[in-house]
């Protein structure tokens, strides 16, 4: 059965100036020593060496909100450090982190890493050197006494700088892989939909507000004002088999099959099992090239259909059209 849940307008044609920013961000260089990440894989036994800078090894405590702490030691004066979360993510309830100092005094640096889409997902933290102090511990708390945690990476972060066009978001964090996140993405608040932005004739706006489930049928009603020459679709997609992809349906009409983005091969959300790359666990990326001919002026209305019985969420769904001159 069809479910409207959002509807969209696209305001009218507006314009604003294109500026170079320089951003500070937080860099894991690919020249980094194998020292400074380490994985604690919760699902696969077997022996970990640890690293110098974790003097324990993770202790998991069973209680009514069940914990998973790991000791820490900061590397160097000025190293950040990335937290990656692999969880299951369960609908109403919540896993925090907290950082805990020497003296056993908790400071709150996530509420809630969970997005309610009931799937396996994964989120990171970026923890500044500042903001730890010293030596201390990272401390994942459950609603539950089940911990509800496949897996966690911990990188060590040297700061740097890079240069960004302001219609691309302000960069906190590049990965190894060449992930980047928004500063907003990884302070540990909840996510929130891109802002809008002009270029030119071209708009950028988000379709959605929130991840959210789409198996079962999803109508996104958005409202075209004046006629386009051409537009672009983005969507975040978690639960998607790396074999099969998204098919989109616009105004009842199949528009085509998102192109999907392969994570790099190092990224925590593959799995460790027998068979590696069967799944991925986490959000991956598809874009769409529309022609002019397949969006209308007026309503026009978006569907993502992806494999029979597969359950898939996605978020950050976000439309570029580019508008016919006056």
């Amino acid at each position: 059965m069809l479910v409207t849940r959002v509807r969209w307008f696209i305001g009218r044609l507006a314009e604003a100036p294109c500026a170079l920013a320089v951003i500070g961000v937080c860099l894991l260089g690919s020249s980094r020593s194998l020292a400074d990440a380490f994985t604690f894989d919760l699902m696969t036994p077997g022996h970990l060496i640890f690293p110098s800078w974790m003097p324990e090894r993770p202790l998991a405590s069973p209680k009514e909100h069940a914990e998973l702490s790991f000791p820490i030691i900061p590397v160097a004066q000025d190293d950040d450090l990335v937290l990656t979360v692999v969880f299951n993510d369960q609908v109403g309830n919540y896993l925090s982190v907290y950082w805990e100092d020497q003296d056993g005094q908790r400071r709150l640096l996530c509420p809630n890493l969970f997005e309610n889409i009931g799937l396996p997902n994964q989120r990171t933290l970026l923890i500044s050197r500042p903001m730890m102090g010293g030596p201390g511990k990272i401390i994942l708390q459950s609603s539950e006494s089940v911990l509800n945690v496949i897996r966690v990476r911990l990188d060590w972060a040297r700061p740097g700088v890079v240069r960004l066009v302001d219609s691309v978001p302000n960069g906190a964090l590049v990965t190894t892989g060449g992930k980047m996140f928004a500063p907003e993405e990884v302070d540990g608040t909840p996510l929130t939909p891109i802002a809008d932005s002009w270029e030119g004739q071209i708009l950028t706006t988000s379709v959605t507000e929130h991840a959210e489930r789409i198996e079962n049928g999803v109508d996104f009603q958005v409202t075209v004002p004046s006629e386009v020459t051409r537009a672009r679709v983005e969507v975040m997609v978690n639960g998607l088999p790396l074999k099969d992809s998204l098919t989109l349906w616009l105004n009842g009409q199949q528009a085509g099959t998102m192109a999907m983005e392969v994570p790099d091969l190092t990224d925590p959300g593959f799995s460790h099992s027998a068979d590696p790359g069967s799944s991925f666990i986490g959000w991956r990326k598809g874009v769409l090239y529309l022609t002019a001919d397949k969006l209308r002026v007026g309503e026009d209305n978006f569907q993502f259909q992806g494999p029979a019985n597969v359950a898939v969420a996605i978020r950050d769904f976000l439309l570029q059209v580019e508008y016919a001159p006056n």
